[in-house]
């Protein structure tokens, strides 16, 4: 959306993206999972949305892309689909595991994020005061 919002979701398919949208969260994809946004792009977005998140395939190229941009953009929230479940991103999960539990896997996510979120800022605030 135009206007922005709490989340976006940077994932590595227009698969994902179509999976995403269809939960109810604004979700985009670069064009590959090794060409991600560029600092203006990310400072853009980071100006409409509140936290912008990065969700990449839980095998070790995905991982290791997300650590990377990770250390390129240290505001991003990096997420992925614990192993257990044998979905390596959002659309096998659903696929696999149907709607209720797509959602409720997204629900943990945000949970997890916003508790991140409160840590973030609470280690700015003692960096602050000390």
């Amino acid at each position: 959306p135009k206007e922005g919002g709490e989340y976006l979701v940077v994932t590595k398919s227009l698969k994902d993206v179509m999976c995403l949208y269809s939960c109810g969260i604004t979700a985009i994809a670069p064009i590959s999972e090794n060409c991600f946004l560029n600092e203006s792009q990310y400072e853009r977005l980071k100006k409409k949305f509140k936290k912008v998140i990065i969700f990449f395939d839980n095998d070790l190229a995905g991982i290791n892309n997300m650590n990377k941009f990770r250390k390129t953009f240290p505001n991003i929230y990096p997420i992925w689909i614990p192993r257990k479940y044998n979905a390596k991103d959002i659309s096998d999960f659903y696929k696999h595991y149907g709607r209720e539990k797509t959602l409720n896997l997204i629900e943990q996510a945000k949970k997890l994020i916003d508790a991140e979120e409160i840590r973030r800022c609470t280690e700015e605030t003692s960096k602050t005061i000390v």
